[in-house]
C-alpha cells in the first residue's frame, strides 16, 4: 500500500510540474491533407505558461525560417478555450509586439475554416503599413488572467479534410517557402501524440514495479 501511495504522489507531482507550461508548433499548413507534403519548417511556436495570475502566452516566430523575408509580418492568431465567458478586463497584453485581444463567444469559427468545440480567442495584430507589425524576429507576449492551462489543452478545433485536431490558427503575410507554390498563408498547431509525460510516467511505474520484484 505504502508503494502504492508513492506512485500515486509521483506521478500526480510529475504531471503538476510537467504541466506547468506547454508549447504549440505551428509547422502545417491549414490546407487540404492530400495537398500536403511534410514536413514543414516551424513558422513559430505559442508558449503557454500557467503563473498565479492565470496563463501567459508568449509567441515567437522561427526567424530561421526559410518562408520569411524582410516583408513578412505575423497577422493574427486564433486558438481554442474552454473556461468560463472572457470579458475584455481577463485579457491582458504585456510586452513586445502590440496586440488586441479579443474573446470570442459565437459562433466558434476560428480562422482558416476550422471550428473550435468551445470558445477562442483573437490575437490581432498590427497591419502591413503599422511601423509596430509583428516582424519575424520579435515577439508578442500577453495573459489570459484568472485561467488555467487546461482551459486551452484540453480543447480542440476541427475541419474536414484538413489537419485536425488542432490548438490554434496562425495566419502570416509574405510568408513563402521555397518550391511551395503557393505557400500557404494559414498554419496550424496540431495536436501531438501521446506525450513524452506520459512515456516517463509509465516509465516510473515500471521502474517501481521492478524494485518491488527486487524486494
Amino acid at each position: 500500500m505504502l508503494r502504492l501511495r508513492f506512485v500515486a504522489l509521483a506521478l500526480l507531482l510529475f504531471a503538476q510540474s510537467a504541466s506547468a507550461s506547454t508549447i504549440w508548433t505551428f509547422d502545417l499548413p491549414a490546407t487540404g491533407i492530400p495537398s500536403q507534403g511534410p514536413p514543414y519548417p516551424t513558422v513559430a511556436t505559442l508558449t503557454l505558461t500557467q503563473t498565479a495570475e492565470g496563463v501567459q502566452f508568449v509567441l515567437d516566430p522561427n526567424q530561421a525560417s526559410p518562408g520569411f523575408s524582410s516583408s513578412s509580418f505575423i497577422e493574427r492568431l486564433d486558438y481554442v478555450y474552454s473556461g468560463p465567458a472572457l470579458s475584455d478586463g481577463d485579457l491582458r497584453y504585456d510586452g513586445g509586439a502590440p496586440a488586441e485581444l479579443s474573446f470570442v463567444s459565437s459562433p466558434n469559427n476560428v480562422d482558416g475554416g476550422y471550428q473550435a468545440d468551445n470558445f477562442h480567442i483573437v490575437v490581432q495584430f498590427p497591419s502591413k503599413n503599422d511601423p509596430d507589425r509583428f516582424a519575424p524576429g520579435d515577439t508578442s507576449t500577453w495573459t489570459v488572467l484568472g485561467a488555467q492551462l487546461s482551459d486551452f489543452t484540453l480543447t480542440f478545433a476541427t475541419a474536414n479534410n484538413k489537419p485536425a485536431p488542432i490548438h490554434g490558427v496562425l495566419s502570416v503575410t509574405a510568408y513563402a517557402l521555397p518550391g511551395v507554390r503557393p505557400t500557404p498563408s494559414n498554419w496550424v498547431a496540431g495536436v501531438p501524440e501521446p506525450s513524452l509525460g506520459l512515456l516517463l510516467g509509465l516509465g516510473l511505474l515500471g521502474l517501481v514495479a521492478a524494485r518491488r520484484r527486487a524486494a
